[in-house]
């Protein structure tokens, strides 16, 4: 982060407690199913980068829980600082054109107007030029310039010599050597799978299956995040869809259900769909 950037401090409160506890972001992104991308972003305090309030305040949760530190304040300091309301993705609005005004004829006298404007401007144009007068003849032709003498002509070509002599000798100037182009960063690999994050803002339980295999299965508490990946298929089950935020590769599909309602979700590289 830049250093005229100012900061909030959560970035810092969770790097040093990580530091202090002699742990990389990788050993920490393996127990949070997270990226380390994520866990730097937090640090970095790059809030933006999760699509909204609900998922960045859940990574901080779940980072903040990990190490061991309350996260009560840093929530607090992040609705107070950082936070802005959520907009719901089932509550996009569109804006209405407004009709355009109606188009009005122009009397008619304004059309005679036009036209004796039109008379009385041929009539100034034929008295500038004149009976028997074109417009281009009232611009005298320049004289032509005698041709050169003999004398001139051959004090010329030995100007031309001498010119093309000193050129010879002289040396050219020396080219300073390019500077080398600096390299390129490589961009980050995109998951093909199907990348599904889930913002709990309500107790659901929850069972998640990956490209066959169950991997999680268990009643998760109101403010956690979790992230699954797959490269076939990732089949969520909720006990609880109206209380769950869901974001599938990067894209904000809100609740997939009521409160307490009973969903399973399936998502596959190809989109996503209730089953």
């Amino acid at each position: 982060m830049a250093d005229d950037e100012v900061t909030t401090g959560i970035g810092v409160t969770l790097r040093e407690a990580r530091q202090a506890q002699g742990r990389s972001l990788e050993d920490v992104a393996l127990s949070l199913r997270a990226r380390v991308a994520q866990l730097e972003a937090l640090e970095e305090e790059q809030f933006d980068t999760f699509g909204g309030d609900v998922y960045a305040k859940g990574f901080l949760r779940s980072y903040a829980v990990e190490l061991g530190l309350d996260p009560g304040p840093l929530l607090s300091t992040y609705n107070s600082e950082v936070g802005h309301d959520d907009v719901p993705a089932t509550t996009l609005v569109r804006g209405v054109a407004s009709p355009p005004p109606p188009r009005r004829n122009p009397p008619a006298w304004a059309a005679w107007v036009l036209v004796a404007l039109l008379i009385l401007g041929g009539i100034a144009f034929l008295g500038t030029v004149g009976p028997g007068r074109s417009p281009d003849s009232a611009t005298p032709e320049e004289p032509l310039s005698p041709p050169p003498s003999p004398a001139e002509v051959d004090e010329t070509d030995d100007d031309a010599a001498d010119d093309d002599a000193d050129g010879e000798d002289a040396e050219p100037d020396p080219q300073e050597p390019d500077e080398a182009p600096e390299p390129e960063p490589e961009p980050e690999p995109v998951f093909e799978g199907a990348d599904v994050l889930l913002a709990l803002e309500e107790q659901s339980w929850m069972r998640v299956t990956v490209d066959g295999a169950v991997v999680f299965e268990q009643t998760v508490p109101a403010g956690e995040t979790l992230q699954f990946q797959g490269e076939q298929e990732v089949l969520v089950r909720l006990g609880n869809a109206g209380g769950v935020r869901v974001q599938f590769n990067g894209e904000d599909l809100g609740a997939p259900g009521g409160r307490g309602e009973v969903v399973t979700v399936q998502f596959t590289p190809e989109g996503h769909e209730i089953v």
